[in-house]
Order: C-alpha cells, then sequence, then structure tokens
C-alpha cells in the first residue's frame, strides 16, 4: 500500500483546487488502490484451477493452455496450477468449487457447460445452484460429435435403430454417457454405456482395444488435432454430429436436429445438445469479492487474447475462440431459464435408460 500513500500526500503537495480535478484525481487514486489491494493479495499466492477429469483429455488440455498464460495477467502475478479431480462426469469436482473450496478468489475451474445443468435436470447428486457461479469466459466455441472405432464397423449413429452400439464413458453424468442415454430415451437407439473411465484419452484407448465401440463427447478440435490421424486413416469414423449444423471433421455424419420427429424433440435435443456450444468456459466459485472477480476476468480475457497463449494454442493445433464473461454467463442464462416442460424431458432423457 506504499504506492497508494506516495499518490495521496503528491495529491496534498499539488494542492488542486478546482472540483472536477478534485473528482477525478479521487477516482484514479481510489482505482490505483484497488489495483494495488488486488496485487498485495495474489503476489506470492497460488491459484488452482480444477479439472473434473482425468489428464489428457480435452478439458484437460484446455485447462492447461490457460493456466500457462493466466498468471501473467493477474495483478501480483500468481502461481497457476492444475489440479485433477475426476468423478462422476465432473460432479465431484464442481461440488468441491461450489460447496468445499475457498471463495476468495484463488480456485477457478475449467467446466462442462452439460455438467452445470445437472441440478435443473434432477440430479441430486450435483449440489449446487447452476444461476450461481462466477463466469470467466469460455475459450474457445467447438463442435461435438460421435465417433466409433473403425474395427467396429458402424458408419452411423442410424445403425443404432437395428443394433445395439456400445459406448464409452467417463462417468454416468458426462456428455460421454448422457449423449447415448438420450439417443436412447428420445429415439429409441440401441445403446449400451461402459461408464467409469478416469478421461476421454483412456476411452480413446478402449476404442482402439476393441473395449468399446464409440464414444461421444468427441470435440471436432481433438479430431483435427490429437486424433487427426486416427480420423485420417480410419480407425476412428465419425457417426454423429451435435452441433447447429454440420463440421467438416464429422464429414456427412448425421446432425441429431436431423434425427427428431417434431419440434419437442429437436427442442429437447437443443437443451441436451446445445450447451456444448460453450465448449470451455471457465468459471469461479459464488461470493468471490468483487474487484477479484473483475480482475480475473480481465486477466482471462487478456491472456486469451495474447500473442503468447495464441502462438502456444497453434502450435498444439488447439482453436481458441474466446467469449468474454458477460457473453458466457448470457448463455448460460439462456439455458437455465429454458421451460420446465422441456428440462423435465431432457432430465428423463439423459438417465440411463432400464438401469444401463
Amino acid at each position: 500500500m506504499m504506492r497508494v500513500a506516495a499518490n495521496f500526500r503528491i495529491a496534498r503537495a499539488l494542492q488542486v483546487s478546482s472540483p472536477a480535478l478534485t473528482v477525478a484525481l479521487s477516482l484514479a487514486l481510489a482505482g490505483a488502490a484497488r489495483a494495488d489491494e488486488i496485487s498485495d493479495f495474489y503476489a506470492g499466492k497460488q491459484v488452482t484451477m480444477l479439472v473434473g477429469f482425468g489428464v489428457g483429455g480435452g478439458g484437460d488440455t484446455y485447462a492447461r493452455l490457460l493456466a500457462r498464460h493466466l498468471g501473467e495477467h493477474i495483478p501480483g502475478k500468481p502461481t497457476i496450477i492444475v489440479q485433477n479431480m475426476p468423478g462422476g462426469g465432473g460432479l465431484v469436482a464442481t461440488n468441491h468449487l461450489f460447496n468445499a473450496a475457498p471463495q476468495d478468489g484463488t480456485v477457478i475451474m475449467s467446466m462442462l457447460a452439460p455438467t452445470i445443468l445437472e441440478p435443473l435436470m434432477g440430479n441430486k447428486n450435483a449440489r449446487w445452484d447452476a444461476a450461481k457461479f462466477e463466469w470467466l469466459g469460455n475459450l474457445t466455441r467447438d463442435f461435438i460429435g460421435c465417433v466409433a472405432s473403425g474395427r467396429s464397423g458402424i458408419k452411423s449413429i442410424r445403425e443404432a435403430q437395428t443394433r445395439e452400439i456400445m459406448f464409452g464413458a467417463t462417468g454416468p453424468s458426462a456428455s460421454s454417457a448422457t449423449h447415448p442415454y438420450a439417443l436412447t430415451n428420445i429415439l429409441g437407439y440401441k445403446t449400451k454405456v461402459i461408464a467409469g473411465y478416469k478421461g476421454t484419452s483412456e476411452v480413446w484407448l478402449a476404442m482402439e482395444k476393441g473395449e468399446v465401440e464409440a464414444v461421444c463427447a468427441f470435440w471436432a478440435s481433438q479430431g483435427a488435432v490429437q486424433k487427426k490421424r486416427e480420423m485420417d486413416t480410419g480407425l476412428f469414423v465419425p457417426i454423429a454430429q451435435m452441433g447447429p449444423e454440420k463440421h467438416p471433421i464429422f464429414k456427412d455424419a448425421p446432425l441429431v436436429d436431423d434425427l427428431a420427429r417434431d419440434d419437442e424433440e429437436k427442442a429437447v435435443m437443443k437443451l441436451i445438445f446445445g450447451p456444448n456450444e460453450v465448449s470451455r468456459p471457465f468459471a469461479a466459485p459464488p461470493n468471490v469479492p468483487a474487484p477479484r472477480l473483475k480482475a480475473l476476468q480481465k486477466a482471462f480475457w487478456d491472456a486469451a487474447h495474447s500473442p503468447e497463449l495464441r502462438a502456444d494454442a497453434e502450435k498444439q493445433g488447439l482453436y481458441v475462440e474466446p467469449m468474454n464473461a458477460e457473453a458466457t454467463g448470457a448463455a448460460f442464462k439462456a439455458m437455465v431459464t429454458m421451460p420446465k416442460k422441456i428440462f423435465d424431458r431432457a432430465a428423463a432423457a439423459i438417465r440411463a435408460p432400464g438401469g444401463n
């Protein structure tokens, strides 16, 4: 706080007499005081970035990308560490953030949009209020789909109308599980979900070994980089896509919207699959002091646009198209205010059919 005290001494020495200049100087000094307080708080501290999945998946990759650069843009330049907390398809980490983690700006989290909606879908294990998270921003807008292993011989999700497709998943509440459940519960498709893998990288390995045949929650960005060889050689075959329009990575795989048989089914599918368009959101828990929250939001935006992060992303082949905190919050508000009728049907659709 020595810089602030020095500024006040300078102001007194100048003996500013103009009321307008006095007000302007007071505002400037107040802003400097807030900046110093934030810098003093974060200096020498460690900020933890939670990831609700194992190492190597998409959420982990994007979290580590941001973590390498975020600290440089937070006043005080704290150290950022990534802590993987897999379990329940992100539920364990999200519950921890909302209920147990310090709410002082030292813990943030890499989220998945569908996980945030779990309480509204009736999941009693999701112990948070979806409207109370504080959003830092969204690092990219990606497209999501399902792919099958080439060895399975599956070419399209429509084959599940007549034969069972076995999907690997990280947890029963993860998109990798709820997406096949929804296809079964809404359309009557035959699916079986094997949940419990620690991350999508383990599901990919299980596909290559023949333990499972397919996976949903497969991002176009993953198909363009991490699994480009598998996509190019036919080891992985796109069988469905959930975006608002077709993506080149998923080729001619059908859009799930086109599989819907009426307007209500389309609305339910939009609620289930649509949130994935906010692909890599980052959040803080409730009650973070407003000045620190604003500092984190600004740091997110500055880091996402920094030449260093962009070069890092390009080196890894990661796509970055950020949304600021306001736009990310607005997107989630639109989700949580959908009609209850649609939420109720969606909630039923993403549960394991028949104890699957």
